[in-house]
């Protein structure tokens, strides 16, 4: 951030200015320009003032701050425009972002609060981080039909990594056209990802964040589109920007991919660290997924991203040993997930994640396993011991 930020603040109300005043006081980095107690001629002076920010409280009167906030980005592209208001819901963030904004501030806030804002704002990050040597960070689960359990283990795998790693998790649904992450985990979301598409080029990486749906367990959802006319709307360039911003704000992205083979699914095997091919040890899948990963031996490199995870092992009497199954798929098995069927269904019909029906199930334990070798980072340091079944994991 530079040495000094030169503020404008607009705000018609006298009880909410009064208060950024002081809190505007309380940033050394920061230098009052000029305050504007009305919405009407404040871009013309933010024109010629060309202040570093502008601080605009939307609370007097929303649409003339929305119309406001597009004519400064407009009239002064140089100059940061920074929304205020005590109302946070995704709909107003959404508008503001459409509006041309990159940060939202929500009120009252505090010095530090607003420091903070500046500086994600205002600040080129030009440093690079310390590189460390981490595990996967964009992973994909597909299988080559439906009904494998793809989208179990992508729900359950996602959200235990958020609730065992203090690193942040998003669960991204490719399935464009007929998805269930949210359904499976019982959330209604404001926004989807063709919202988040259409609003890619305004988005930074926390508006992006506070624009997404969190689970209870920690983990952040990016559902399909809502109709299904829109999934032919996403552009595909926007979608590679929309992924390329969730890996530079998520330590992992775990996308359940379609069955079907659209355009995004391969854009997800290309971006992907890790592939996660669910099958099943009857004769139909095998012969399906062998035929996927003779598609995947078309592009360079991708088969070596492949990892093999038997769902369902031990269901039928009659099912291909898994011997069998790996000289017929020329890969070896990396993980099985017990047969737990009643134990699964009855998650989904709860719209919750497996560990909250069958804690402690061998299900549950190999999932644990699957996140343990996936988690973003390693455990440097062996912490504290802790009671309960991820200790033994995580």
């Amino acid at each position: 951030m530079k040495d000094t930020i030169r503020v404008i603040l607009i705000d018609p109300i006298d009880e909410s200015r009064l208060a950024l005043l002081r809190v505007i006081s309380g940033v050394p980095d920061l230098w009052l320009a000029e305050v504007c107690g009305a919405y009407q001629g404040a871009a013309n002076r933010v024109a010629e003032i060309q202040p570093d920010l502008a601080i605009v409280v939307m609370d007097s009167d929303s649409e003339q701050a929305f119309d406001l906030i597009q004519q400064m980005t407009q009239q002064s592209p140089n100059v940061v425009v920074l929304p205020a208001s005590k109302q946070h819901d995704t709909s107003v963030i959404l508008r503001v972002i459409r509006a041309g904004a990159r940060e939202f501030l929500t009120l009252p806030t505090r010095p530090e609060e607003l420091l903070e804002s500046v500086n994600r704002i205002t600040t080129r990050k030009d440093e690079k981080p310390e590189e460390v040597k981490r595990g996967p960070q964009l992973i994909a689960v597909t299988a080559a039909a439906g009904g494998v359990g793809c989208t179990s283990l992508a729900v359950n795998l996602a959200t235990t990594l958020a609730k065992a790693s203090a690193h942040e998790t998003i669960l991204v649904d490719f399935d464009l056209m007929f998805g269930s992450i949210d359904a499976c985990l019982d959330i209604v979301t404001d926004n989807t990802l063709q919202g988040i598409v259409q609003s890619v080029d305004r988005l930074d990486q926390t508006l992006l964040k506070r624009s997404l749906t969190r689970h209870s367990s920690g983990l952040y959802l990016l559902p399909h589109p809502t109709a299904m006319e829109e999934s032919a709307q996403i552009d595909p360039d926007a979608l590679r920007r929309v992924m390329m911003m969730l890996k530079a704000s998520f330590p992992t992205v775990i996308i359940d991919t379609s069955k079907g083979l659209q355009s995004s699914d391969f854009l997800a095997f290309e971006m992907a660290d890790v592939i996660l091919l669910a099958v099943q040890l009857d004769l139909t899948c095998l012969r399906n997924t062998a035929r996927l990963l003779h598609l995947f031996q078309q592009f360079e490199g991708l088969t070596d991203r492949v990892r093999l995870v038997v769902n369902r092992s031990g269901a039928h009497d009659s099912e291909i040993s898994l011997k069998k199954a790996e000289e017929t798929l020329q890969m070896p098995v990396a993980w099985q997930i017990p047969n737990a069927t009643k134990s699964f269904n009855l998650a989904r019909a709860r719209g919750v994640p497996l560990d909250e029906v069958a804690s402690g199930s061998k299900a549950h334990q190999a999932i644990l396993e699957i996140a343990r070798s996936l988690r973003p980072y390693p455990v440097l340091e062996p912490s504290k011991p802790r009671k309960g079944l991820f200790a033994a994991f995580f």
